[in-house]
């Protein structure tokens, strides 16, 4: 049952920051308040929520359950009252304000100036190879963007904007001396029933890469090859430079890795028709248009 306390975004504030540090005490420095002011706003707040929202002991502080979905609840609605009053104040727009995500692949391969010029400016750069370490973030309003695959939209909760931004082709990457590949190397593509013969890496199964192979071959009623799961792209093209291994990669990525070995890796588009389509998601079209603006 809530209490009868009223609810205050300087206690928000508080909780959050307690939750981050997992410690009153260190809460207190940052904040410039006393440990006794810290656990009444705390104190305050859960008699607000009606719920016990810290597990205390001598180590510190951690969320409880219920704590854990009301910092998903504060986080959002402390990044929403930020934005706004910006917006009110017509705030003029600054990338030393904004925290951005991005995977790996994207920051490296499609846009590396923008993140070699910014990369100083950003208030936080968030770079990673899983979508998930993203899209978390984003729906918690600790990333203001991200920038990541269109298909990963469907994950994301809440109001957003989204623009797209490239699109591009799939390849697969083979070793040249890949004994399974000599029928294929005159042919100007590959089609997916020439895959059966092949051990494919792709990433896991949550990778939109991944979702679109394996529904195009149950479209096509083609039997999946088999299928070995690798998060890390160095690796991948070690396992395929040396081995009868191919991958299924983007077209950015592929031309990359192949100009770097060319004699000893290769390179043919795939005839199935599906393209990769890189987006940048926000909460606010302002933010979305000036990434846009340069990154396109």
């Amino acid at each position: 049952m809530i209490g009868n306390e009223n609810i205050s975004f300087d206690m928000l504030n508080v909780f959050i920051k307690v939750s981050e540090t997992k410690s009153i005490n260190q809460s207190s420095k940052v904040l410039l308040l006393s440990q006794p002011a810290i656990s009444k706003k705390i104190h305050q707040l859960e008699n607000y929520v009606g719920a016990q929202l810290f597990n205390r002991s001598a180590k510190g502080v951690d969320l409880t359950y219920d704590g854990h979905i009301f910092y998903v609840f504060a986080t959002r609605m402390l990044h929403e009252l930020t934005r706004t009053i910006d917006e009110i104040n017509h705030k003029n727009f600054s990338f030393s304000n904004l925290t951005i995500g991005v995977l790996d692949s994207i920051s490296s391969f499609i846009f590396p100036d923008f993140f070699i010029n910014k990369v100083y400016e950003l208030q936080k750069l968030e770079v990673t190879n899983k979508g998930i370490d993203l899209i978390m973030p984003f729906n918690e309003g600790r990333l203001d963007v991200i920038i990541i695959d269109s298909a990963f939209g469907d994950d994301i909760v809440g109001p957003y904007v989204q623009k797209k931004l490239f699109e591009e082709p799939y390849y697969i990457v083979y070793s040249q001396s890949n004994t399974k590949m000599s029928p294929l190397i005159k042919s100007a593509t590959v089609r997916a029933i020439d895959f059966q013969k092949f051990n494919l890496i792709l990433l896991p199964t949550h990778c939109p890469i991944h979702q679109q192979v394996v529904k195009t071959f149950n479209r096509l009623n083609v039997a999946l090859p088999e299928i070995f799961e690798n998060n890390y792209s160095e690796l991948t093209i070690s396992l395929v430079r040396n081995s009868d291994f191919i991958a299924v990669l983007p077209e950015s990525i592929a031309v990359n890795k192949v100009a770097q070995d060319t004699n000893g890796l290769g390179m043919k588009k795939l005839e199935i028709a599906f393209n990769r389509s890189v987006s940048v998601f926000g909460r606010s079209a302002d933010i979305v248009e000036e990434i846009e603006k340069e990154l396109v």
